[in-house]
């Protein structure tokens, strides 16, 4: 059986997918702000706080490849983080000489409560789409992440 063609690309397809993106983008940054402000923390500081999770141990020349910051952005983010008792440095397990990140127990709370907010608000905002339109909005998003995820990160890993 042949496989099914796909769409060849079109600016006018390009354009309404760049132009969804850029709502869902402003949109989703509304929802973070929203819990953000009661913890007196920045976006930057949230997002830096979630990659430290999704990649602990982290070392911060990893981090900031990961943010697409420079090292000194993260090492101003990160002594924020660990004033706030939010992160801990340590040495690396593997090599004494680097120093790694991870969250501390309230950091994870902290991440924790805001990816539920912005799941609460991702439904409130979906609850009256059908079900197949949610799975291609999936389906889309799933598409960009495995693109990203075929572009290297510089830094290494801890």
């Amino acid at each position: 059986m042949p496989s099914p063609r796909k769409p060849e690309p079109s600016p006018a397809r390009d354009q309404m997918l760049l132009d969804a993106m850029r709502v869902a983008t402003f949109s989703f940054k509304r929802w973070v702000a929203e819990v953000l402000t009661d913890r007196n923390m920045t976006i930057g500081q949230f997002w830096t706080l979630s990659d430290i999770g999704d990649h602990e141990p982290v070392n911060a020349a990893h981090l900031a490849s990961l943010r697409c910051v420079t090292p000194p952005t993260v090492s101003v983010i990160v002594e924020e983080l660990v004033q706030e008792r939010l992160v801990t440095r340590s040495p690396s397990k593997t090599d004494r000489r680097v120093v790694v990140l991870a969250l501390t127990p309230r950091g994870r709370e902290t991440v924790g409560i805001v990816w539920r907010h912005i799941g609460s608000r991702l439904s409130e905002a979906t609850r009256s789409l059908p079900l197949r339109d949610v799975e291609s909005a999936v389906r889309v998003l799933n598409a960009l992440e495995s693109t990203a995820r075929a572009v290297p990160v510089a830094g290494g890993a801890a």
